[in-house]
């Protein structure tokens, strides 16, 4: 991380080592651009904390993998007011995108 810009009434109390910070970095840089190259496609996610969706991939952006969730496990579809549900996820947080036919 950069160097902290802490004033006299504000202490830090957490701050990433340099190694830390560049493997979370690499690790995000790869699945942005894993999930970049199947925009549109069907995809099964699951998070480290376990929790898994399938949906199909709208984009990435920043850090963050935005995708439109289907119903699973007869569950019924996930709706919001105007529309289907779009999770935005965090890339560094996912463990396994299995690509489905």
């Amino acid at each position: 991380m950069s160097e902290s810009t802490s004033t006299p009434s504000a202490r830090v109390v957490y701050q990433a080592n340099q190694p830390m910070l560049q493997s979370v970095q690499s690790v995000r840089n790869m699945l942005h651009h894993t999930a970049r190259q199947y925009v549109g496609q069907k995809v099964q996610v699951q998070n480290i904390d376990g929790q898994v969706w399938e949906g199909v991939i709208l984009s990435a952006d920043r850090g963050i993998l935005y995708l439109q969730v289907t119903p699973m496990h007869g569950y019924p579809e996930p709706r919001a007011l105007f529309g289907p549900t779009i999770l935005p996820l965090v890339l560094y947080e996912l463990l396994v995108i299995t690509l489905l036919m």
